[in-house]
């Protein structure tokens, strides 16, 4: 989905608040397409400190991660991208299988990349602000939001849907909204569960376990426990259904596979510079999840589409493994 509920009015909540956050985003348009911002939540320091990511490395399926990595490769060239991730997660234990990351340097060739701890800017967010919202109670996501013709004005800053030069979606359900990238559906969602306080939002956050999301490993590790559903938690199971709702009616239709039902999200994020993080994170079978992935790449230029882009690529990985 293009970016997240984070828009500038929810900035200014945070300012009221007095809230520690380390980078913040004012949502703002270029091109028609929503440019994402978002804050990157450190509970301990505003300094990013990159961290290994220690793996264990019997976890690695060496098959998986050579085909992985062509895969990404071969999308890489297609696109000429500036580089991409993949990452692929046992969903029952979260044993990393495959890890690959390359990126391009000063040659035509995609050289390794191994800095994934490195944050970055993802538009990943919205199902778990969804599922935050869904665990107050107050929202379904069958409720009906009004998102108009795809302009919401909001503390005199404005919100754009991705279509909104085509007339914007009208009212539909949260969880069309979820499929249809509708940015105003979730701010409306996120709204009405938590009256406008963000304090409310963030310390939901923090009673479902999830602090900081800066980092592909860390939302695939989120994906990973709503695939999981240890608890088997009501609103979670929503959610789920929702996720393959995404794929099979969504905006994430390039991501489904022809041997097995996937669930999962797509984004796309502009960033300042003018580039872009396309992205596509989910699990697979939806029913009995295994495996979970996550795929980002970082392109210049239109057209950019995690659904068509990252989406192709967890659709082939999932192929392959089946």
């Amino acid at each position: 989905m293009d970016n997240r509920f984070y828009s500038s009015c929810y900035l200014k909540y945070l300012q009221e608040l007095d809230m520690r956050y380390c980078e913040r985003n004012t949502a703002y348009m270029k091109n028609g397409v929503t440019i994402g911002i978002f804050i990157l939540i450190i509970l301990t320091s505003c300094q990013f400190k990159q961290q290994e990511v220690k793996q264990q490395t019997p976890t690695i399926d060496s098959t998986l991660q050579v085909k992985a990595t062509s895969i990404l490769e071969n999308k890489l060239s297609e696109l000429n991208a500036l580089s991409g991730k993949a990452i692929i997660m046992e969903v029952q234990t979260g044993h990393i299988k495959a890890m690959v990351g390359l990126e391009k340097k000063d040659s035509a060739d995609y050289q390794s990349c191994e800095n994934f701890s490195q944050a970055y800017e993802s538009a990943l967010m919205q199902p778990i602000s969804i599922l935050a919202a869904l665990e107050t109670g107050k929202i379904k996501l069958a409720d009906t939001v009004d998102v108009g013709d795809g302009i919401y004005i909001c503390k005199g800053d404005t919100i754009k849907d991705h279509n909104w030069h085509r007339g914007g979606y009208g009212k539909i359900t949260i969880k069309q909204g979820l499929a249809s990238s509708s940015d105003i559906a979730v701010y409306k969602a996120i709204e009405t569960a938590f009256n406008g306080y963000t304090q409310a939002y963030y310390d939901q956050l923090k009673d479902m376990g999830i602090s900081n999301l800066d980092t592909p490993l860390q939302i695939l590790t989120t994906y990973n426990s709503i695939a999981n559903n240890k608890n088997n938690r009501a609103n979670i199971d929503s959610l789920k259904q929702a996720l393959e709702y995404v794929v099979t009616d969504g905006l994430a239709q390039p991501a489904k596979s022809d041997k097995v039902q996937v669930a999962g999200e797509s984004g796309t994020v502009q960033l300042e510079d003018g580039s872009y993080i396309v992205e596509f994170c989910g699990y697979f079978p939806a029913d009995a999840p295994q495996y979970s992935i996550i795929v980002s790449i970082h392109k210049e230029g239109l057209p950019a589409s995690g659904g068509l882009m990252a989406g192709d690529v967890f659709r082939q990985i999932v192929n392959h493994i089946n």
